[in-house]
């Protein structure tokens, strides 16, 4: 896949796998934006690959709308967005939804034994 020129945002992108995936992203030539609350490993991050540091706490949606728009903004179309962040002992809106998940999902029975 040909990533050079386009642009990708990565939750948690400071650390941990997503900062493997934002220096990963980078070297295939993507313009990178880090959405992660650590500002001082973002921002040293998005300095050392070119890219670009978003605070974001990925609960808060106008946060990951200023992350996405920083992407729109680079003037390389959005192609990428990976989801590295994590939120242990905190709820957003996914946990009502996940809260309400069972997995694994059940089927129908067909009826027949």
């Amino acid at each position: 896949m040909d990533l050079n020129g386009v642009s990708a945002v990565v939750s948690g992108g400071a650390s941990g796998l997503g900062e493997a995936t934002v220096r990963a992203l980078a070297a295939e030539g993507a313009k990178v934006v880090i959405a992660d609350l650590n500002e001082d490993r973002g921002k040293a991050l998005a300095d050392e690959i070119g890219g670009v540091f978003v605070k974001t706490d990925v609960s808060n949606e106008e946060q990951v709308q200023a992350a996405v728009q920083a992407a729109v903004d680079s003037g390389a179309p959005l192609r990428v967005i990976v989801n590295s962040a994590a939120s242990a002992g905190r709820r957003g809106p996914w946990a009502a939804t996940a809260a309400r998940t069972t997995w694994p999902p059940t089927r129908p029975s067909s009826g027949s034994t």
